[in-house]
């Protein structure tokens, strides 16, 4: 162990000798801490200040924004799926519907599973007009959120971000 630590130390040694105080930049210059007693660096300071409280404002307001745009898209989709199943529901309906129009008589669709069906059809485009409500009261939200972000003089990307 003892031999170790003095091949070791001669290595932290070096490490900690090449240590410099200053950061480094790219055309090898070390950068200068400011000196905040001087009165010529406070008009700087102030400019530095507002930078950094536009920059605050500007977070806040994207992750609301972000937040409630992740409410829409995931209303969104809802009611896609619930578009989905209405869609799946009719084409099946359709195909024994066809299917029942070429057996002679009556077919094998009895007037109870054409009310049952018809009333699981309609439950299911009651779930989607409800979805896609949700999804624009959300979106209109959206909107409201993006018009105050652009009073405020930002940007935001308007509809869906990928197509």
């Amino acid at each position: 162990m003892p031999r170790v630590f003095l091949l070791v130390l001669p290595f932290l040694g070096a490490v900690v000798s090449c240590r410099t105080t200053g950061t480094s930049h790219a055309d090898g210059k070390a950068e200068t801490a400011p000196d905040a007693f001087v009165q010529s660096s406070v008009e700087e300071i102030e400019q530095d200040t507002l930078a950094n409280d536009r920059k605050a404002q500007a977070l806040a307001l994207e992750s609301e924004w972000l937040k409630l745009r992740v409410l829409v898209v995931e209303a969104e989709k809802y009611a896609c799926e619930c578009r989905d199943s209405e869609l799946k529901l009719a084409a099946q309906m359709a195909q024994f519907g066809s299917m029942d129009q070429r057996i002679p008589g009556e077919g094998f669709i009895n007037s109870e599973q054409r009310v049952r069906w018809n009333a699981q059809l309609e439950g299911r485009k009651k779930a989607r007009i409800t979805a896609e409500a949700r999804a624009n009261l959300l979106r209109r939200d959206l909107e409201d959120i993006r018009v105050e972000i652009v009073k405020e003089g930002f940007s935001v990307p308007t509809g869906s971000l990928v197509y």
